[in-house]
């Protein structure tokens, strides 16, 4: 019993990623200022030695975004680095375009979540 405290500590940590960033380094509004992509420095999952991977999240204009939570997010979608070579462009109030020279061609980025009905943001994956 006395090693339960330390091996949940560490589980937890592995799941959550102890410490590290969780920085917006960018955040750009749509035409109407209804909704705006944040992109956020996150510490990796599983990550105990610092490390970091970045996401973007598409959000009502009101809300903040966090690290590895989808949580009240229209859409949300990992970043390859390096980041700065991340494209976004509101095409409309309700359409963004996303790119990056390591997402995949045919589908986009490696992860991507939204919900199955009602999104009122479409994001495109497509180079300009």
């Amino acid at each position: 019993m006395k090693f339960a405290v330390p091996v949940l500590l560490l589980s937890s940590c592995l799941v959550a990623s102890c410490g590290g960033p969780n920085k917006v380094i960018k955040d750009l509004y749509s035409p109407n200022g209804r909704y705006h992509v944040e992109v956020r420095q996150c510490p990796a999952v599983g990550s105990m030695s610092g490390g970091t991977e970045t996401q973007a999240s598409v959000l009502d204009a009101k809300k903040p975004g966090t690290c590895h939570s989808a949580v009240g997010t229209i859409a949300q979608f990992s970043v390859n680095s390096p980041e700065d070579q991340l494209q976004l462009e509101w095409l409309s109030n309700t359409e963004l375009r996303a790119w990056h020279p390591g997402f995949n061609p045919a589908y986009g980025p490696e992860a991507f979540s939204h919900p199955a009905d009602n999104k009122p943001v479409k994001v495109t994956f497509a180079p300009k």
